[in-house]
């Protein structure tokens, strides 16, 4: 086994159209944030949109904004995920976006880097949502996409599944995990006509990150930025690149080091 998956660097264009007209796009953890922003930039390109999440309140009110179709959908569950699929009967583009922090939601400056006193609930909570939930996505998902002839899985993990990101290493550990399912998926789902690719922001304004009023903090990414870079690399033909989307900066693949002699 040798290589990198992301020869050449790849370097997503500037563009302001992805040819999304009478595309359907399915999103989890579309009811705020990433998931929301590419929801809109989606519709806005012509797609038609199934917002999909547990937030009923939110995901509704966004696909009522989007002219889409609101999905209830958690991603940790198997049920729920053949549920929400059950009745696609077209699909191009699926964006599995759901993802949460392993911090204590009420308390979000507790420190959760000592696993000594780690809440164990909370990590079955980041490994379901994180982990599961990609996983999960892909098994209900790629049947869909044989019975149309193919289309494009993006996922977002995080610039924490690409560096030891020790303020919150259950966080880091799903994201790395992410990061590895999608390059080890993408032979096999090629050989299907699925492209699969990871987008990895850094920062980003979005209540995951305490950020609940739609600004944007220096150094933070707006939502659309990370959107962007999910709608380029999911219509880019390319397969088994992880894109870092970071704010001030162009949408770029990563390249690892080569790994050779494994077995």
């Amino acid at each position: 086994m040798t290589g990198s998956s992301n020869q050449p660097l790849l370097e997503l264009p500037e563009v302001h159209t992805w040819g999304l007209e009478g595309k359907t796009v399915f999103i989890t953890g579309a009811a705020s944030g990433i998931g929301a922003a590419t929801a809109r930039l989606a519709a806005s390109d012509g797609a038609a949109v199934f917002v999909c999440d547990l937030d009923e309140t939110n995901g509704q009110a966004v696909a009522d904004e989007v002219k889409g179709n609101f999905v209830s959908l958690d991603v940790t569950s198997p049920d729920s995920w053949k549920l929400a699929t059950q009745e696609l009967d077209h699909l191009d583009i699926a964006i599995l976006n759901a993802g949460v922090e392993f911090r204590d939601p009420a308390d979000f400056e507790r420190s959760p880097d000592d696993p000594g006193t780690w809440d164990l609930g909370l990590y079955e909570r980041a490994r379901g949502v994180n982990v599961d939930g990609v996983a999960f996505g892909l098994h209900a998902l790629v049947p869909v996409f044989d019975r149309v002839g193919g289309g494009s899985i993006t996922v977002t993990a995080s610039l924490a599944g690409l560096i030891p990101w020790s303020p919150d290493p259950v966080y880091s550990m799903t994201k790395w995990a992410a990061v590895g399912l999608v390059r080890a998926a993408t032979t096999s789902l090629r050989r299907k006509n699925i492209m699969i690719n990871a987008v990895c922001p850094g920062g980003v304004a979005t209540p995951m990150t305490r950020v609940f009023d739609g600004s944007v903090p220096p150094g933070m990414a707006d939502p659309m930025h990370i959107a962007t870079a999910h709608l380029g690399i999911a219509t880019s033909g390319y397969s088994g690149r992880i894109v870092k989307a970071v704010a001030g900066f162009p949408h770029a693949a990563h390249q690892f080091a080569e790994v050779t002699n494994t077995f």
